[in-house]
């Protein structure tokens, strides 16, 4: 029990420290408050063990519990962060040289991705505000909604800080925004005429702050978001204050704010803070969409006009995130495939997969872990009697090298082996930080480049062949051939993943707005991505005969979220039938981002629209046809030839040196 006492003093002793440490770097800010409170939470996670016995296998733990608690990646990170500055505080504050950062970056931190931001559909801003009445109250979120405030900086706003309507009939509101920086924004004449309604409704009180309490006391912030859930509930809707502020930022943009003038009102010191706002609003890439698409379908970008209601999906409920598999059971799964290897070697790959796990998103999870498993245990079922792998620090890179070479002699491609070499590394990476080997040469093995291939689409004759079997096999629009119309229009229109196609959910897709809100897909990355109305009117169709289910995956299959194996085995058959071998979905990928680019889609639109993080991938998928080519070229040299002599640009004229007269 007195050990006990002595392990918990040590650690809140030096807890303690860090705190008034925070405090005076940071005085008026919530940074003490919110690392202290993520410092806590591991402090429990490690009973009270004193800093200099956490290891950075504790880390790994308290990684892989989090992650089953369904926390966001940024939110693990954050709480690594704290666990590492309060370990570099400590060895900076050190006399002894023997303390270690057990956080290792490569190896515990969860991979963020790039998501979308949060704002809000128009539709459900009209339902939200058509309930609130009370003049303090729209006041309040039309500052969120019209000025960008977050719900802090509504809080503490001041009366002083309004000021009288300019010239233009802009009003000039001071905001002490966050990390006590001060910025002005400017308020509508609609804006300003909530507040203006509030300020002849509000009583007298004796402070200055504009939003009052019926007590007459300054508002709390849980105060204004308590009063957001009421109003959400009485609407039917689903959101929250710094949504607002994100709705503010995506309609700036879509109506052309630079993004620099949009990040001095939104009070950011960074840019790429403001990029991570309006990612989703970007009225060049569907502009660019439909125009290429024009010449595939000649409809209008836009459906029929048809009554709005008609477009809606369903109530628009929040998604419901996938609960995120245990980690042991799912590689426990997967176990039969490395009976064959030594005891040690089973553990090492089974206890690096499970750290892995945390790192995929929930409804890749099963497939990355089955993809990653596999791979470990075919090369180590390979160098283990080949090469004589019979202990951890024994590998070499001559037998890596042996494996490569056994790999191409069988007739694999380079990719498929470069792809099987980084599942080894990140595997090999792992156990050099926890020290078991040596040996860093292995990471020096690569495989020979391949060469530049086509990529896999269908010419236009087999696509409209495939069209017309699609047709053919779906014309009597039952329930099961609205689906099959579905699935596929989001492979060829949308150029869907499989794994994105099967995590859509209701509330990504906008059938009103003609667009769809892919989350995590490849590299955990969201984007957003624009419908023809031939998707639109498949999904809506699709949408009116969907059946009833447990989940809010748009596309549900007796009572579940789509199966990725249906989806592959039905467009199979249909390629059979319209005489294309080996029909995937991928191709259908390959098809659209190749028509898309020589209709003359911009490389970069293009890029956006496929989720691609390197524009060399967008290269690789969109092969521009020898005829485009042809044509860009005659077009350019026409304009050139037409250049006049005395216009074509000339050197500038070097000085003649003195002595050469």
């Amino acid at each position: 029990m007195q050990l006990s006492r002595l392990r918990r003093s040590q650690m809140q002793a030096e807890l303690d420290r860090f705190e008034r440490y925070l405090r005076n770097r940071y005085p008026g800010r919530s940074t003490a408050k919110h690392y202290m409170s993520d410092l806590a939470i591991f402090s429990r996670f490690v009973d009270d063990a004193p800093p200099a016995d956490v290891h950075a296998t504790h880390i790994d733990a308290f990684v892989a519990s989090q992650g089953t608690q369904r926390l966001q990646p940024a939110t693990i990170n954050r709480r690594l962060s704290a666990i590492s500055s309060f370990y570099e505080f400590l060895i900076g504050e050190a006399e002894a040289e023997q303390l270690r950062n057990p956080v290792i970056w490569k190896r515990h931190s969860i991979r963020t991705g790039r998501h979308l931001p949060r704002d809000l559909i128009d539709s459900d801003v009209r339902q939200l505000f058509a309930v609130i009445h009370q003049p303090r109250d729209r006041a309040m979120f039309e500052l969120m909604l019209g000025a960008g405030l977050r719900v802090g900086e509504v809080v503490s706003a001041q009366l002083g800080d309004l000021h009288a309507p300019d010239s233009t009939g802009l009003v000039r509101l001071r905001v002490q925004g966050k990390g006590d920086k001060d910025r002005v924004v400017w308020l509508t004449a609609e804006t300003a005429g909530y507040v203006q309604s509030w300020l002849e409704a509000r009583f007298p009180a004796d402070h200055n702050h504009l939003f009052l309490n019926q007590r007459g006391e300054a508002l709390s912030v849980a105060g204004v978001q308590y009063r957001l859930e009421q109003y959400c509930q009485q609407a039917g809707v689903h959101l929250t204050c710094h949504q607002l502020r994100h709705t503010y930022a995506r309609r700036l943009v879509e109506h052309g704010m630079p993004i620099a003038s949009l990040a001095k009102l939104l009070g950011h010191s960074d840019l790429q803070t403001t990029q991570r706002y309006i990612d989703g609003a970007d009225p060049s890439l569907r502009q660019d969409f439909h125009q290429a698409m024009q010449a595939r379908d000649q409809e209008a970008s836009r459906c029929p006009v048809e009554p709005e209601e008609t477009w809606r999906t369903t109530a628009p409920l929040p998604t419901l995130p996938e609960a995120r598999p245990d980690p042991q059971a799912l590689v426990d799964g997967f176990s039969h495939l490395a009976t064959e290897l030594p005891d040690w070697l089973q553990q090492a790959i089974r206890e690096h997969t499970v750290r892995r796990v945390s790192r995929w998103p929930p409804h890749r999870a099963r497939e990355q872990t089955h993809h990653h498993f596999s791979t470990l245990c075919r090369i180590a079922r390979w160098l283990v009697p080949e090469r004589g792998w019979l202990q951890v620090d024994q590998l070499q890179r001559r037998d890596l090298l042996a494996y490569v070479q056994a790999r191409q002699t069988a007739g694999l491609k380079p990719g498929t082996i470069a792809g099987e070499l980084t599942v080894f590394r990140a595997f090999w990476r792992d156990l050099l930080a926890q020290e078991l080997v040596t040996t860093g040469s292995l990471w020096l093995v690569t495989v020979p480049t391949s060469g530049d291939h086509l990529p896999r689409y269908l010419t236009s004759t087999e696509y409209q062949r495939l069209e017309q079997v699609v047709r053919e096999q779906t014309h009597a629009a039952t329930p099961d051939d609205r689906f099959n119309r579905a699935w596929f229009y989001l492979l060829a229109h949308a150029g869907l993943r499989r794994s994105e196609v099967r995590n859509l959910r209701l509330a990504d897709c906008d059938l009103h707005d003609g667009h769809l809100r892919v989350q995590s897909g490849k590299g955990d990355r969201d984007r957003v991505v624009p419908m023809t109305a031939q998707l639109r009117r498949a999904l809506h169709d699709y949408l009116a005969v969907r059946e009833a289910a447990p989940t809010d995956h748009l596309l549900t299959y007796r009572g579940a979220a789509v199966r990725l194996h249906l989806i592959a085995n039905r467009l199979g058959r249909w390629g059979k039938l319209a005489q294309i071998d080996r029909l995937t979905p991928h191709r259908l990928r390959h098809t659209l981002a190749t028509f898309l680019i020589n209709q003359g889609m911009p490389i970069t639109s293009l890029q956006k629209f496929l989720g691609h993080q390197d524009i060399n991938d967008t290269l690789i998928y969109a092969r521009v046809y020898d005829e485009t080519v042809r044509k860009q070229f005659a077009a350019a040299m026409a304009d050139v030839e037409a250049i006049a002599v005395h216009d074509w640009p000339v050197p500038f004229a070097q000085p003649v040196p003195a002595d050469a007269t």
